[in-house]
């Protein structure tokens, strides 16, 4: 018999050695490599989710996105969403973005998780708009549609190899927008509501 094991608490993997495998969340789950058929439900590489909403003012991080990586992220806080965010598994996740300053809305993939390359001890949320900005925008509000998951959180041995995988995550959401299915949650009110 194979078995696979989701713990209910982050980080508890070490306690299931006796597993053929450990996942973090039922999304991560492939039937296929057990034999069985597919699930039916992925899309162009990505899995559709109910919509769901978080925003708040973008803060500064931990400075790494920009700097190290080379992808600027804009970081939201989680102090106001602990519960929404903890209900999510760690993972790279995907949808539309607005600034209610601007009245803008842009393409967004983001994760949610600890950055084990990183050894971060706290979970972050911290989304990057696909779009060039000329100056940062600390301190604006940032309003997040999430309509799909893309992959769980991973380590990686280099820099190189996450910074590669986060590009490739940046493709499949692009694409994956421009679909029917995700592109009609671009008009959310929510993306440019000035109320909370």
């Amino acid at each position: 018999m194979e078995v696979v094991v989701v713990p209910s608490l982050p980080k508890q993997s070490n306690s299931f050695t006796a597993a053929d495998e450990v996942i973090n969340s039922l999304l991560d789950f492939r039937p296929e490599k057990w034999g069985l058929p597919p699930f039916q439900d992925w899309v162009e590489d990505t899995l559709p989710l109910t919509p769901w909403h978080i925003g708040g003012p973008v803060i500064k991080g931990f400075g790494r996105g920009s700097k190290v990586l080379g992808i600027p992220t804009a970081n939201l806080s989680t102090d106001g969403c602990a519960a929404l965010v903890s209900e999510h598994p760690a993972g790279v996740y995907f949808g539309w973005a607005g600034l209610s300053d601007r009245r803008m809305v842009y393409k967004m993939v983001m994760s949610i998780g600890w950055n084990p390359y990183f050894n971060n001890t706290e979970k972050t949320i911290e989304p990057w708009l696909l779009h060039d900005f000329d100056e940062d925008f600390y301190g604006e509000d940032l309003r997040l549609v999430i309509v799909g998951y893309i992959r769980p959180e991973a380590n990686f041995s280099t820099l190189d190899s996450l910074i590669a995988k986060i590009h490739e995550d940046r493709k499949i959401a692009e694409r994956a927008l421009d679909l029917p299915l995700y592109s009609k949650f671009k008009d959310d009110p929510y993306l440019i509501s000035s109320e909370a």
